[in-house]
């Protein structure tokens, strides 16, 4: 009972480590999109928190937006496409502080207080159309940890636009 008590708990901590949303109108036909085009995008980051170089990481997050699209079925164009696809990204460090109270220690020993220090990463993902409407928004925050940050971004981009797709919807009858 213990073991399964723990197993429920390490899923638990683990699942709040990643908040992943795409927001869409499920009644849009995306069917009629047929091209996309990359827009402005930014890094950012508070000053007082070291800065990530901007290059690399700009380029592996549109990198990994055009895959994602061209294998979806849209083909990339220099300007003027159906969606204009912009993003920002950003870090920033972030302190847990967790008082746990007399729980389980010596009547002489009180409270017990522990922290962790820890990053979490963020990414917005915005495809809207030739009028400035959103079409599609990808929404994440995750704890980076010591997870390379191009698999991160790549599984931020593969779960984001998951259910993206430019078959047109079938009509109930």
């Amino acid at each position: 009972m213990t073991r399964i008590l723990f197993f429920l708990l390490f899923i638990s901590f683990c699942s709040t480590g990643q908040d992943i949303k795409a927001e869409y109108d499920k009644n849009r036909d995306l069917s009629r999109y047929k091209t996309f085009s990359m827009g402005e995008s930014e890094i950012i980051t508070p000053k007082d928190q070291i800065q990530p170089n901007e290059v690399p990481l700009q380029k592996i997050v549109t990198e990994a937006i055009e895959e994602e699209l061209k294998e979806k079925g849209m083909i990339k164009v220099d300007s003027a496409g159906d969606l204009i696809v912009t993003f920002v990204a950003g870090s920033e460090q972030r302190t847990d502080l967790e008082r746990l109270g007399p729980l389980g220690t010596t009547p002489g020993n009180s409270n017990q207080t522990w922290s962790r220090d820890f990053t979490v990463e963020s990414l917005i993902i915005d495809l809207n159309d030739k009028n400035n409407t959103l079409v599609w928004r990808v929404n994440a925050s995750v704890n980076a940890g010591s997870q390379d940050i191009k698999s991160l971004v790549d599984e931020i981009v593969a779960a984001g636009f998951k259910k993206f797709s430019l078959k047109p919807k079938k009509k109930k009858k």
